[in-house]
């Protein structure tokens, strides 16, 4: 079971020098080292790269505490100033200059490749910033503090999303998770809660006011602010644990911030929350609450300093190690390869003894015994080749006559081996011959062929070519012809029809004129009706004076105003037909103007008509301009026919030569079976003699000829 196994691995390394085989197990074993270290390594390396990352958080949030406490000074001082307290003017300028200068070393700092996501947020901060400074003066107190506020909880998302995009949250060790917490959340926390009381107390003292809404909003920051200072004492107590005097230091100043702001705290419920009547100075509330936001931010100060020092202890922590460990394998590698070099030189300094031993063998140096300096299975191998010696002296020693007699055979044969060499050369030439012949006749046999297939895949695409040719010149001569008729009917019937539309014009326009005339004939109708009427009713009022000489003719006025009415009625219908006759004249007269339109655009159709037939003309002499190109490549393709013909012509020749060399290859054929009669004779006594040979080298048992190269 073992040698099946090992057998792939045995062959593989039996065909191998020594130097491959040893350069091949240390190939095997170093890979693996290489990979397990270059993983290691990595591993290593991406460890220090997000301790690095998180030391860029901390200084990005290190700058970035300085704006937001610029931030709430100014809020609470533009709240007091909104409020009343003007004396406050110069002070907010100043505030101004500063945070000016605060935010271009910001810009300037601000790592803009680690943090890009949080550069963007800072680029929103800068903008809401210029806005509020420019526009401050013309709000509200209340605006204005909410819009600063605003702008601070920006400040506060930008910390946290810096320490998110640079993994500081994702610290998982106890002595920098706590100050990550006190840098990120619960100072920052405390410093804004502490600066919106700061401010907010400062307008509420500056106005003597205090409103429903802004005690709720204080009584909320207090409340959050007192979670805050639990957190913290949370925080500084696991940091106490640490024994270094920095953060002794740190957790003195932290317990120093809780206590201040807690007096804070005791100070707004005691001024503001529950004093009836305020009589505070707002400078003292305000500069009370710096007090308190100073103090923190030395701690976020301290807490920056040894969160970023224990960042670099973890660095120089991780980097001494990977050194170490890279120094400590390189020189542990640099020992192996040294024993690997002095084993392969031993290994070789025995195999060379060995090779010089053999190669003095090989020329017939059998007096001398090999000695090797080595106690390994290589001494063996020395032993077996002193015992090779001793036998190959007693068989040489009875071989010497055979050898003789051996030596004289070889003589005869090698007269007669070179006979039959000299005849053997003439047959390799004959059929050298032949075989040139055969290749030039193929090379002939397939031109001529090829030269057949094009010509008629020629002659095929002459014969279709001519045919589609013939026929598209058929048809477009029929079609010209078609078509220059039908143009020239197609231009009568329009020249008819422009005529006829020209006379339904003029008779159209003297409908409306007779229309016209009919309407004022009509007009002076209904004025005569008029008149008409407005006499009958004279006659019928003197008929009234008459009394009963005047009945008659009251009858006969009566009469002539019913004619006069109805012939009013029938002018007025008269008129209005006359209007819709105007009317419908009107619509005819646009519709003939639009078959002048339709008929110039059908005249302009004709046109381009006629170039087309043109064109056609133009094609029909190209088609035969083709068909003389056809005629072309038909003489070609005689000329590739007559091409054909000489081809096969030195084919005929070629064979001719080709039954001259066969038989000259027959002759040297006949002359190489007496030598090989003569060979087979002198072969027998060495087959003989040979035979007595072999018996005495039976003793010996060997692999083949390249042992001793292997050996190498």
């Amino acid at each position: 079971m073992l040698e099946k196994l090992l057998s792939p691995f045995t062959s593989i390394l039996s065909r191998l020098k020594y130097g491959q085989k040893f350069m091949l197990i240390s190939v095997l074993f170093i890979i693996p080292i290489i990979v397990l270290l270059y993983e290691w390594n990595a591993t290593q390396q991406t460890q220090i790269n997000f301790i690095r990352g998180e030391q860029a958080g901390v200084e990005q949030i290190s700058e970035i505490m300085p704006f937001m406490l610029q931030v709430q000074q100014q809020r609470g001082l533009i709240n007091g100033y909104l409020n009343g307290n003007k004396e406050a003017k110069s002070t907010i300028e100043a505030k101004l200059q500063e945070i000016a200068q605060l935010i271009e070393h910001i810009e300037a700092k601000f790592r803009k490749e680690n943090l890009p996501q949080s550069y963007e947020k800072w680029a929103s901060i800068h903008r809401e910033w210029i806005e509020l400074r420019d526009s401050y003066e013309s709000l509200k107190a209340s605006d204005s503090f909410v819009r600063h506020s605003k702008l601070v909880e920006q400040i506060e998302e930008l910390i946290v999303n810096s320490a998110d995009e640079s993994e500081l949250s994702l610290d998982n060790e106890i002595n920098s998770y706590y100050l990550m917490r006190l840098v990120v959340q619960e100072l920052p926390a405390l410093i804004e809660n502490s600066a919106f009381i700061r401010g907010t107390g400062n307008g509420i003292l500056a106005s003597r006011t205090l409103t429903d809404e802004l005690k709720i909003q204080l009584l909320l920051r207090e409340y959050e602010s007192k979670t805050a200072l639990v957190s913290l004492n949370k925080s500084l107590s696991k940091i106490a644990e640490s024994q270094s005097n920095i953060n002794v230091n740190l957790v003195e100043k932290g317990g120093q911030v809780a206590h201040n702001i807690q007096n804070y705290l005791v100070l707004l419920e005691q001024e503001i929350i529950h004093k009836q009547e305020m009589s505070m100075n707002p400078d003292t509330f305000f500069t009370q609450g710096t007090v308190a936001i100073t103090t923190a931010d030395e701690v976020f100060k301290l807490a920056i300093m040894e969160l970023d020092h224990i960042l670099q202890e973890r660095i120089d922590d991780y980097t001494a190690e990977r050194n170490v460990t890279l120094v400590i394998m390189v020189v542990v590698l640099l020992l192996v390869v040294i024993f690997y070099v002095a084993f392969f030189r031993s290994v070789m300094d025995t195999v060379s003894i060995l090779k010089q031993r053999a190669e003095s063998m090989a020329k017939g140096d059998f007096s001398q015994d090999i000695v090797l300096n080595t106690k390994d299975e290589l001494q063996l191998v020395g032993a077996a080749f002193n015992e090779m010696q001793r036998s190959m002296n007693r068989v040489l020693s009875l071989n010497q006559q055979i050898s003789l007699t051996t030596f004289q055979s070889s003589q005869q044969l090698t007269g007669i081996s070179d006979q039959s060499i000299q005849d053997m050369k003439k047959v390799a030439d004959s059929v050298q011959k032949v075989s040139d012949g055969t290749a030039s006749q193929k090379r002939t046999t397939v031109e001529a062929s090829s030269a057949m297939n094009e010509m008629a895949i020629g002659i095929t695409r002459v014969a279709e070519a001519a045919s589609e040719v013939a026929s598209v010149a058929i048809r477009a001569s029929e079609n010209a012809v078609i078509g220059n008729q039908q143009l020239i009917e197609t231009m009568d019937q329009m020249e008819s029809i422009k005529k006829t539309q020209a006379d339904s014009a003029q008779i159209v326009a003297k409908l409306d004129e007779h229309s016209v005339r009919i309407s004022q004939i009509i007009k002076s109708i209904m004025e005569i009706a008029k008149q008409t009427k407005l006499l009958a009713l004279n006659a019928n009022i003197e008929a009234a004076r008459a009394g009963e000489h005047g009945r008659g003719f009251s009858v006969v006025a009566q009469e002539i105003g019913e004619l006069a009415e109805e012939t009013s009625s029938s002018g007025k219908s008269i008129s209005d037909l006359l209007i819709d006759i105007r009317s419908l004249v009107g619509a005819t007269v646009s519709a003939m103007d639009s078959i002048q339109i339709e008929t110039n655009m059908g005249m302009e159709s004709i046109e381009r008509t006629k170039e087309t037939i043109d064109c056609i003309l133009s094609e029909v002499k190209l088609v035969s301009e083709q068909i003389q190109d056809v005629s072309a490549t038909t003489e070609e393709m005689s000329a590739g026919m007559e091409e054909v013909a000489a081809s096969i012509a030195d084919v005929s020749d070629i064979s001719h030569r080709t039954s001259n060399e066969a038989e000259l290859m027959a002759t040297g054929t006949a002359e190489q079976l007496v030598s090989a009669e003569k060979i087979q004779i002198s072969a027998k006594e060495l087959r003989d003699m040979s035979q007595q040979l072999q018996n005495d080298l039976s003793k010996f048992v060997l692999c083949n000829d390249v042992i001793i190269p292997n050996l190498r």
